[in-house]
């Protein structure tokens, strides 16, 4: 688990067409610390919860049993939630212009980038920040809080110096 505590409690909708992919992403996610909204399957439900749903940021699937998800990013957009595509295509001129700077994902995805992707995306940047040394640290509070609970005592490690 990469970086729980910078997604901790961020509410995130998983917009998904395949089932096993989505429940896969849901637990890799709640794993992370995230709320799942979703999964949702089709465009209808999707901008549904797009709509209605308090989200901190969405995964998009492109293609949703033959529509395109781009109406879901629309409310998005409008809404200030941002969003990364997650998706089989190759061919990048199929995002319209309005769309084509949100972060975007080739299926198949590793975890840890699809995690490290989502930190960068919605987490808000704090400035004199360096990513790469807050997810260092947060893995390191993590194992920590582990030890913690297993009554283990203090957590050893490395501490990062700004």
């Amino acid at each position: 688990m990469l970086a729980p505590r910078l997604l901790e409690s961020l509410r995130v909708l998983v917009v998904e067409d395949n089932l096993l992919l989505a429940e896969v992403t849901k637990i890799l996610l709640e794993e992370s610390g995230c709320q799942v909204v979703g999964p949702a399957g089709w465009l209808q439900r999707g901008l549904e919860l797009a709509e209605h749903a308090p989200l901190d940021g969405a995964i998009l699937d492109i293609n949703l049993h033959g529509d395109m998800s781009f109406a879901i990013a629309e409310v998005l957009s409008r809404r200030g939630v941002p969003f990364v595509f997650v998706t089989g295509y190759e061919d990048r001129s199929i995002v319209p212009m309005a769309y084509r700077s949100a972060p975007r994902l080739d299926k198949p995805v590793a975890d840890e980038r699809l995690i490290e992707v989502l930190v960068a995306a919605f987490t808000p940047k704090r400035p004199n920040s360096d990513p790469q040394a807050d997810m260092v640290s947060s893995a390191g509070n993590a194992a920590g809080e582990r030890s913690l609970r297993a009554g283990e005592g203090a957590a050893r490690g490395t501490r990062i110096r700004r």
